[in-house]
């Protein structure tokens, strides 16, 4: 389903030595499981093993064939507020690069980014890479300056423009995951919340997906581009996304309340991914009334076990991981 002929004779067929920082995140956790999948090696980075300490950068890093970035301490409503995480969070990245830019060899980098918030929104969407950027939140102005530290220190590296990311799994943080928000809500019989109108429209792509298109990246040997879109493609209104949650849920227990619009909530955004289409050979083949399905399993199944979050599924952090393969 994902491969075009072009896209496939271009990608390694050699296991890779790939290094992911943010391994215990929603996305970065499901990258290192893909990878591994594949074949491939993984080093996995986290708080509590940094890639880059008093001696530099870790000696696995730099051993490395690829690195993917996937570490944030930031979402839209954090990035409104508080402008001193988001300094840290590029802080971070800067120093890896320039710690990264000293060592003799250096393995490319695939950087995460939004997709939904750096686009100009003035703009008719959909958005593909050439569409204009101009990021009218605090958090879609830190994804574009880290893609512009990426593209000065690091040429030559990807970047993929995420859309608004959903799956089993995700934290229920304030800002983000509306999917996971409302999910979490209605299996705890509690009422949905819908910020500004129910007609803005925006891109969910499943986590699968995304940690297949990460995949591709790190095992695409020569792109023609370096900035691809991640994302299902498709507009989906909130009300569209309250029927597909009534009906996978029950309507008989989603109550919800409407509030008005946030300062960090964008308009209506989706993704023209072609290009990502023809760079990786990648398209989202998780449909949206699947990929709901499966996470409220998982909501339902981890309450079930105990109140448990899914997340605690989620990789753990380790030196490195192998393939069984």
């Amino acid at each position: 389903m994902y491969l075009s002929s072009l896209a496939a004779a271009a990608r390694r067929s050699r296991p890779l030595e790939v290094s992911v920082v943010g391994a215990r995140g929603f996305i970065g956790s499901r990258i290192c499981h893909a990878l591994v999948r594949r074949g491939h090696v993984v080093h996995a980075f986290d708080r509590s093993r940094p890639p880059t300490g008093p001696d530099g950068v870790d000696e696995h890093l730099l051993a490395s064939d690829r690195v993917v970035w996937a570490a944030s301490s930031i979402n839209p409503m954090i990035a409104e507020h508080d402008p001193g995480r988001v300094a840290l969070d590029i802080e971070a990245f800067t120093s890896f690069l320039d710690l990264l830019a000293q060592a003799s060899t250096r393995p490319r980098t695939v950087l995460l980014s939004s997709g939904g918030t750096v686009y100009d929104q003035s703009v008719e969407p959909p958005y593909a890479e050439t569409s204009p950027v101009g990021p009218e939140c605090a958090y879609g102005r830190a994804k574009l300056l880290l893609e512009q530290e990426l593209e000065r220190k690091a040429p030559g590296s990807i970047v993929l423009r995420v859309a608004n990311a959903y799956g089993p799994g995700q934290p229920v943080a304030p800002g983000q995951g509306v999917i996971s928000h409302w999910l979490h809500a209605a299996a705890a019989g509690q009422e949905l919340h819908v910020f500004g109108d129910p007609r803005a429209a925006r891109d969910y792509v499943h986590v699968d997906d995304i940690a297949e298109a990460a995949v591709r990246a790190v095992e695409v040997t020569a792109p023609d581009s370096h900035v691809l879109n991640v994302g299902s493609g498709r507009p989906t209104s909130l009300g569209t996304l309250l029927d597909v949650i009534r009906d996978v849920v029950g309507a008989d227990v989603v109550d919800v309340v409407h509030h008005p619009v946030r300062d960090f909530d964008g308009r209506t955004t989706w993704l023209d991914c072609s290009l990502a289409t023809r760079t990786l050979g990648w398209v989202a083949g998780t449909s949206l009334d699947e990929g709901i399905r499966g996470t409220w399993a998982s909501v339902v199944a981890a309450r079930a076990a105990g109140g448990g979050d899914a997340a605690a599924a989620r990789v753990r952090p380790a030196p490195t991981v192998g393939s069984a393969q």
